[in-house]
């Protein structure tokens, strides 16, 4: 069999002899939003890490994600405690008002702070890589418009706060960090959502609702059962339960997979048995 060696290959790009400095500075001129990298290297898969008790239970398990190239997405609290495991975050996300500072930073996370966050947070994350994005929620019992016609802005009756990032790109999706943080991914394009420390219920104890041991006290305590199981819940976590029905509802094509044994888990299960996605 004959070998052919190539010793030296010129290649010269088609169209280099044109005039192609006077095109990018016209495409330039033009205004066009630019191609943007992906945030972060992916298999197709979105890790999100919450703040639920469970969630204690899985750093092996979230490490062996990262291991497999998915992004790990921590939700407020949960950033800190996946860097004191050992494990940075590629993604942070939070759409909280109140001032709560993150005891550690990482310049390997992006973080995703909606523009409704304090300042202070902005300050302390000054030199790391932050993307800003606008929280969109209307007054509550505002009825949804009429799909029949074209919706404006006053149909939506947006909360006060969003009037200053008004004719800009709103992300809806919940009244959580986490469930935002499910709708960010989606928009990012991902189907596949693995979610750890997403309970959306109290513990055992009937008392503890984070990983970090706070405890809801004296605040109303509700039961929720699904699939014949009791979760005890405060107002927020069960109103993130029923949100979190309606955002699968709404979001084609997509899987989510829940560990632990949380009612958001029990949720997803209860869908499969009775045939849904």
């Amino acid at each position: 069999m004959r070998t052919l060696t190539v010793r030296s290959l010129k290649i010269i790009e088609a169209g280099q002899n044109q005039p192609t400095v006077d095109n990018v500075y016209s495409a330039l001129a033009r205004g066009l939003p630019e191609f943007p990298p992906a945030i972060v290297i992916n298999d197709g898969h979105f890790v999100i890490v919450g703040s639920g008790p469970s969630v204690v239970n899985f750093a092996s398990e979230i490490q062996a994600e990262r291991d497999l190239g998915r992004p790990i997405c921590a939700i407020k609290g949960a950033h800190d405690w996946l860097i004191e495991n050992k494990i940075e975050p590629d993604m942070f996300v939070t759409c909280e008002p109140r001032d709560r500072p993150l005891k550690y930073t990482s310049d390997r996370t992006t973080y995703l702070l909606a523009s409704r966050c304090p300042p202070d947070l902005y300050d302390q994350l000054k030199g790391k890589e932050i993307v800003v994005w606008h929280s969109a929620a209307s007054v509550p019992n505002t009825p949804q418009p009429d799909g029949s016609k074209e919706i404006t802005w006053e149909d939506l009756n947006m909360l006060p706060e969003c009037e200053p990032w008004k004719g800009r790109f709103g992300v809806a999706g919940g009244s959580t960090s986490g469930l935002r943080a499910v709708m960010l991914g989606f928009l990012m394009g991902f189907r596949k959502f693995i979610l750890y420390g997403f309970d959306s219920c109290l513990a055992p104890d009937h008392d503890t609702k984070r990983f970090t041991g706070e405890r809801v006290g004296s605040a109303m305590k509700m039961d929720v059962i699904v699939g014949g199981k009791r979760f005890w819940c405060n107002g927020a976590l069960a109103q993130q339960a029923a949100e979190f029905q309606t955002l699968y509802e709404a979001l084609p094509n997509i899987t989510i997979e829940a560990k632990g044994d949380g009612l958001i888990a029990e949720i997803i299960k209860q869908r499969k048995i009775r045939g849904y996605s």
